[in-house]
């Protein structure tokens, strides 16, 4: 049973608001909550690694994968929803901080001695979730190359491709491998190469 007395954290509804090719996260509403941080890891992406873990229990309303929760000031990737006593919501989530995110496409054109050259065309700018997959040496003959892996968890909307480029910070990212079977979330595993 759900005592209304314990839902004592104010929190903040996050959706995406999407315009022409950019997106973000904007307040849709507030509402009083249980907050119960959990001691086990949130794995919120299918190839990357887990996030603290939250739970929060409220009263029922419209709420789906695709929204957030701040809490604290922290964001909350929502990765579950259930129904309890027919008017109060359990919703789990992982604490990870959006990062702001710009896509390009590399397409081939020709300058102005008709020689082959390459041009970056923006796709989009949107939060994006960054986790790390897994960390690469690599020894070459004359020198090293150091490779890190990331998974970029996105906003369904956003769709790329194999190639593109994504500029998150000061770094660029080149999009290597694509999960877009999940019906909230796409995911892409980026990699960042540099020479050591």
């Amino acid at each position: 049973m759900v005592l209304a007395g314990s839902m004592k954290e104010p929190v903040t509804i996050l959706c995406l608001d999407y315009q022409v090719d950019t997106c973000g996260w904007q307040e849709a509403g507030h509402i009083w909550a249980r907050a119960e941080p959990q001691s086990k890891t949130n794995l919120f992406s299918k190839v990357g690694l887990g996030q603290k873990s939250i739970r929060f229990t409220m009263r029922k309303r419209p709420l789906t994968l695709h929204d957030a929760i701040r809490w604290q000031g922290k964001h909350c990737f929502l990765t579950d929803i259930k129904e309890i006593d027919r008017m109060y919501l359990e919703v789990t989530a992982a604490l990870i901080d959006p990062v702001s995110c710009i896509a390009f496409h590399t397409e081939q054109t020709l300058d102005d001695l008709n020689r082959p050259a390459f041009k970056n065309i923006r796709i989009a700018a949107f939060p994006g979730f960054l986790t790390e997959k897994y960390l690469g040496f690599e020894q070459k003959e004359v020198h090293t190359e150091t490779q890190t892996t990331y998974v970029l968890v996105t906003p369904k909307a956003i769709v790329l491709q194999s190639g593109d480029l994504v500029q998150i910070g000061d770094d660029f990212y080149t999009i290597k491998i694509i999960h877009v079977l999940d019906e909230y979330k796409n995911e892409y595993e980026i990699t960042e190469k540099r020479d050591s």
